[in-house]
């Protein structure tokens, strides 16, 4: 007869150390590769975002002949009403955008004759009529600035989409993480701090900061007001040349608190180098006025260095995304030469790049 062992099932407490030992190593394992398949989801869908600008701006071009503008007049000879600048506000490029990206709802509400500023309530005398005027339908007294339009904003940016102002759902500036391209235009700072980046590179763009509407004097393909350039204005060829790319609001105190449709909220250029290390709103050391030491509140790496501060800037690991003139959507590494880079800002710097830079 076959003698049988009297064996107890289960575990020994070695062989379920050795289990649990298992098991942590492959979650080790797996959660990199979980955290990066997210990302790499996250991405794709910025890219899908930007895709989406670049048709609207090139469907908007051929609509009225012309890249969209921000909207607000340098002079009283292009708004024929005596008022400039702020008084004149008629939102951002994004305001523009908003028809060609399935936004006809929101846009059909705003009146583009409402000029000025408000004279009460939330914001009277700093935000405008245009920017907050109140849309039907959308919950008692809700701002149009308020809104907040998911195309506009990279998921991996972590930002609260009701940027500076949460608190405010119905009268706080909804942000955005898109902005359009002054290139290497002249970007001197408040008492002429960060010099190494003075911009201006091939002398196409000697207005400081874009405050111009003449052609001559803009390198990029926007400005700081009404002036966009059409893509005949594009010589360097409509694949060479950034229209719109991913940008960080808490980084920028001209975008923090002004959100994605305000006029003075989205002029970017190429001049700060791509991701430049900006503290900015919610990180360590930041603070409104004088910055918290050893950081100083005029050097390179402030929010209010107008130079850096309106660079380009993103959370993708290693760069930013941008969308180009003809359409087409690329991935820009923060490494690129800082001279390629501004030529891909400019416009009309006489020397096309070739393909290379594609993807590095």
């Amino acid at each position: 007869m076959k003698k049988h062992t009297n064996r107890k099932s289960g575990f020994t407490l070695v062989e379920l150390l050795v289990v649990i030992a298992i098991i942590g190593i492959l979650v080790a394992l797996l959660l990199p590769a979980v955290s990066a398949a997210r990302e790499a989801a996250r991405k794709m869908s910025c890219g899908n975002n930007l895709k989406q600008l670049g048709l609207a701006i090139r469907t908007y071009h051929n609509t009225y002949n012309s890249m969209p503008a921000t909207g607000s007049y340098f002079w009283t000879r292009q708004s024929n009403n005596g008022l400039t600048w702020n008084d004149t506000s008629h939102g951002s490029v994004l305001v523009k955008l908003l028809p060609f990206m399935e936004q006809d709802p929101l846009y059909s509400q705003l009146n583009f004759q409402d000029v000025g500023k408000r004279t009460s309530g939330f914001g009277a005398n700093w935000m405008s009529k245009f920017e907050t005027r109140t849309i039907a339908g959308s919950g008692q007294g809700k701002y149009f600035w308020s809104h907040v339009i998911p195309s506009f904003i990279c998921p991996s940016a972590d930002i609260d989409p009701l940027g500076r102002r949460p608190q405010r759902p119905k009268e706080g500036p909804a942000t955005g993480t898109y902005a359009s391209s002054m290139g290497a235009q002249k970007m001197t700072s408040w008492n002429n701090t960060c010099p190494n980046y003075a911009g201006n590179l091939f002398q196409t763009g000697s207005s400081n900061r874009g405050g111009d509407a003449r052609a001559f004097k803009l390198s990029g393909v926007s400005a700081r007001g009404m002036w966009a350039a059409r893509f005949r204005d594009v010589t360097d060829g409509e694949s060479q040349v950034i229209a719109m790319g991913e940008i960080l609001p808490n980084k920028s105190n001209q975008t923090n608190n002004r959100g994605w449709a305000h006029h003075r909220a989205l002029w970017f250029a190429t001049v700060g180098p791509l991701n430049y290390p900006v503290v900015g709103l919610g990180d360590p050391g930041f603070s409104w006025g004088s910055a918290n030491p050893p950081l100083n509140p005029h050097n390179c790496s402030h929010h209010r260095n107008l130079v850096t501060s309106q660079g380009f800037k993103s959370r993708h690991k290693g760069g930013a995304q941008f969308v180009l003139v003809d359409g087409s959507v690329q991935f820009l590494s923060e490494n690129i030469d800082y001279v390629t880079y501004n030529r891909l800002g400019d416009r009309r710097d006489g020397n096309p790049l070739g393909e290379e830079w594609k993807n590095n």
